[in-house]
């Protein structure tokens, strides 16, 4: 295996956290709100120089990658398990928004702008909730982050 040396170097601190939100598209945006509110110390941050992610650099496609569109339009709800937001065999991480897991077709149904912001929210309470009860990500009580979402106003069957 290559390996880098780097040698020994004084970085300075910017800002300390306890919840870092990467990307601030719908996704991100919405988990840090939700983490926040929750009572985490949040911290934003996205590679363009403002916030909103890709689309406002370029704008995003709402069916190219699997040539299938599925819009939730009926008003019904379906559900993603928290597990499509940890990622397997890394610790202390959620991933939110258009980067979930799941197959084709239902990541087709989950990737339009709405349901990113509705991850995001997910996301950010289940790592605000996993502070407060010092649980990790795939061991949390999901009735402790269910009333969270419920608190800040979000609809839960």
């Amino acid at each position: 295996m290559k390996s880098i040396n780097e040698p020994a170097r004084a970085v300075d601190v910017v800002v300390e956290t306890d919840v870092l939100v990467v990307g601030s598209g719908p996704g991100g945006l919405a988990a840090a709100l939700a983490a926040a509110r929750a009572g985490a110390r949040t911290a934003l941050l996205d590679r363009n120089g403002c916030f909103g992610g890709n689309i406002t650099q370029v704008g995003v496609s709402g069916f190219a990658w699997y040539g299938i569109l599925i819009l939730p339009t009926t008003g019904r709800y379906f559900h993603v398990p928290c597990r499509s937001l940890v990622p397997r065999g890394i610790g202390n991480l959620l991933v939110a928004g258009r980067s979930i897991g799941g197959d084709r077709v239902s990541h087709a149904a989950v990737r339009n702008m709405m349901c990113c912001a509705v991850s995001g929210q997910g996301a950010g309470v289940a790592a605000a909730v996993s502070l407060q009860t010092g649980k990790p990500f795939d061991r949390l009580d999901i009735e402790a982050v269910q009333t969270e979402l419920r608190r800040q106003g979000a609809r839960i069957q």
